[in-house]
């Protein structure tokens, strides 16, 4: 399920309107995991980079 880029993306604004991303990982068993998260920014450009602020649940 691992997909690669095969170009440059460039300077593009790539959270706009609103900033939910989907968020996804893997465990060291290779189980896959996904969330929503609201509170995402963009921290660069060039290379795309982006901020994801998680807490644990109370």
């Amino acid at each position: 399920m691992t997909r690669f880029l095969d170009g440059a993306l460039g300077a593009k604004t790539f959270l706009y309107p609103t900033p939910t991303c989907v968020i996804g990982t893997y465990d060291a068993s290779g189980k896959a995991n996904v969330m929503t998260a609201a509170w995402v920014g963009i921290c660069c450009s060039s290379p795309p980079c982006i901020a994801v602020s998680l807490r644990k649940a109370p």
